[in-house]
């Protein structure tokens, strides 16, 4: 790690690519998070980092026993840092993810609250291998929204659109990410480009931006996909999912119970059930049908809308299937 790190290097030297993992306050969920990733069997083979933020007052006790789930992983390729306060999630990514890229040139982040497939670390790691000199993707992801189209398949696609649930990156990416969010307010005054970055109107990125930048809530999430959009980056995604998220409960912290409910009420992805790892899918590229089809599941996944639409329907007797 660079010298004025507050974290030092696992005792281990690996071609892999380093994954860092961040927690708070839930010792289950922690618990949970690390045991899928140690299924996986590039997890012994990687330098991996579990970041543990400081307590908030009265959270002394979670947070050490949070701290505890964590020794239980001790090894050689895993360092564990404890952070004395609490610094937030968003800031917490933000810094350890510089780090890392600075020092590996790549980084997988996982959250304390996504179960992984045994895959997942393949699959990442191929996607940091094959495309890490095209400055066209940005991202890898190891999660898919429901997209039925999508489902028979064994090959990933290219998307537009960022996402936080497992995912990776490189160097040359993040150093296009800007925490300030420049040209945000375009959002609010330019009606094309707040379109373009719901996906022609499909989901509500822009009302997350706006709300980030006006103090409302705290996501580094938000963003880090203004950076990719602005820069005109791509995501690979996986045909399913190979993340399942486990968060959206009482102790949720990021994730507020409006956005909770939201995703509560979405229809759940088909998660990747294959024995090998999904097929990269070859040159980065735009497919159409693949976009649209995409877009749907971003629209499937919008439940407060739909949640509105399906209201509205059953006051006429009618019923929407998703």
């Amino acid at each position: 790690m660079p010298s004025d790190a507050p974290l030092g290097a696992p005792t281990i030297r690996s071609l892999l690519s380093p994954v860092a993992v961040f927690a708070y306050r839930r010792p289950g969920h922690l618990l949970s998070a690390m045991s899928a990733l140690s299924r996986c069997p590039e997890f012994s083979l990687s330098p991996v980092f579990v970041f543990v933020d400081g307590p908030r007052i009265g959270e002394e006790g979670v947070v050490r026993e949070t701290r505890k789930v964590a020794e239980r992983f001790q090894a050689s390729n895993v360092k564990i840092y404890a952070s004395d306060h609490n610094i937030g999630l968003a800031n917490s990514i933000i810094r350890s993810v510089s780090h890392l890229t600075n020092e590996f040139g790549r980084v997988i982040v996982v959250e304390d609250d996504l179960v992984v497939h045994p895959a997942t670390l393949r699959w990442l790691n191929d996607g940091l291998d094959i495309y890490a000199h095209d400055d066209r993707v940005m991202q890898v992801s190891a999660y898919q929204y429901r997209v039925p189209e999508f489902e028979e398949r064994i090959e990933g696609t290219f998307q537009r659109f960022a996402t936080t649930w497992g995912w990776a990156t490189w160097k040359r990416a993040w150093e296009k990410f800007d925490p300030l969010a420049s040209g945000w307010d375009a959002v609010s005054t330019d009606l094309r480009v707040r379109r373009a970055f719901d996906a022609d109107g499909n989901y509500p990125f822009s009302e997350m931006l706006e709300k980030q930048m006006r103090g409302r809530i705290d996501s580094w999430g938000i963003r880090w996909s203004w950076s990719v959009f602005r820069a005109g980056g791509l995501t690979l995604m996986p045909p399913r999912t190979l993340i399942r998220n486990d968060g959206f409960t009482d102790q949720a912290t990021h994730n507020t119970l409006g956005w909770a409910k939201r995703f509560a009420l979405a229809p759940t992805p088909k998660a990747w059930d294959g024995q090998d790892t999904p097929r990269l899918p070859g040159a980065p590229m735009l497919v159409e049908a693949d976009e649209r089809a995409f877009r749907r599941g971003l629209l499937r996944t919008n439940a407060r809308r739909n949640a509105r639409i399906k209201l509205a329907l059953a006051s006429l007797g009618l019923q929407r299937f998703a």
